[in-house]
């Protein structure tokens, strides 16, 4: 044998006689490994076999934790928006304004408690002198209203939102200088400003033929002006209304939502 031919087995043949017989100076491919069984062993069957269950085990987990979660919590906060809408709406509930006009801050309270609602008493929260009184939903206790109001309705999720908003309204009775109320809900149910306005209109019982101004503001809200009186006092009401969006950005609330705000001032 030659040294090239020395120095090629040794560097490009390094695993010959595992694959070669050689007879004399003619060389001949091996053909043993061709005859081993191509099925793999049952030992490696079996490892296989388990990986693959482990890899589809941890694949379902991993769907489920992800994708059915996130489908079984946008379900069941559907749901939840649902049930609470389908709760008595704020305006079922308005108080009557033209009877709380000549009463103070007192007198208020216990007509309101008289007539059976469940008040947070916000006056105190803030630095304004105001007397600041939320009518709450059945369902809502004083203190998941405390914390739900503390949060503030901006950052509050649909579910919450909703829970908290439908059938609840917030009453506020300004004494500095000239006396204002205001009565604010949402509408969840008329899908139109104008029509949720006039809705209020017919509610709070004012008459429509008092009606000195309409329209709608600079502000976006759809709005009429009126007068009445209230006993011996004179006062000018107005009504003004426009998307809920357009107060709180929450998102998945009902698009078609208005805010309402009905506000009383004595002359």
């Amino acid at each position: 044998m030659s040294i090239m031919q020395s120095l090629t087995e040794r560097f490009f043949y390094t695993n010959r006689r595992e694959y070669t017989n050689r007879k004399g100076n003619v060389t001949y491919l091996d053909g043993t490994p061709l005859s081993r069984p191509f099925d793999m062993p049952v030992a490696k069957k079996a490892i296989v076999g388990i990986v693959v269950l482990v890899a589809i085990a941890l694949g379902a987990m991993f769907v489920n934790n992800t994708v059915l979660s996130s489908l079984r919590e946008s379900a069941a906060a559907e749901q939840a928006i649902k049930d609470n809408l389908a709760r008595p709406a704020s305006i079922d509930s308005l108080p009557n304004m033209k009877k709380l006009v000549n009463l103070n801050d007192a007198g208020i309270k216990e007509a309101f408690d008289k007539a059976g609602y469940t008040i947070y008493d916000a006056s105190n929260l803030g630095d304004s002198e105001s007397l600041i009184l939320y009518r709450l939903p059945e369902d809502i206790t004083l203190d998941e209203a405390a914390e739900l109001y503390g949060q503030g309705v901006s950052i509050l999720s649909a579910v919450q939102a909703t829970k908290l908003l439908n059938g609840s309204w917030q009453f506020v009775a300004d004494r500095t200088g000239v006396t204002t109320m205001v009565v604010r809900y949402a509408d969840f149910s008329t899908g139109d400003p104008q029509v949720a306005l006039e809705s209020a209109l017919e509610k709070t019982g004012f008459d429509p033929e008092s009606v000195t101004d309409s329209g709608v503001d600079d502000s976006g809200n759809t709005y009429q002006i009126g007068s009445l009186k209230a006993k011996d006092t004179t006062c000018v009401w107005k009504i003004s209304a426009l998307p809920l969006s357009d107060m709180f950005s929450i998102k998945n609330m009902p698009e078609e939502a208005c805010y309402i705000g009905i506000r009383l001032t004595v002359q």
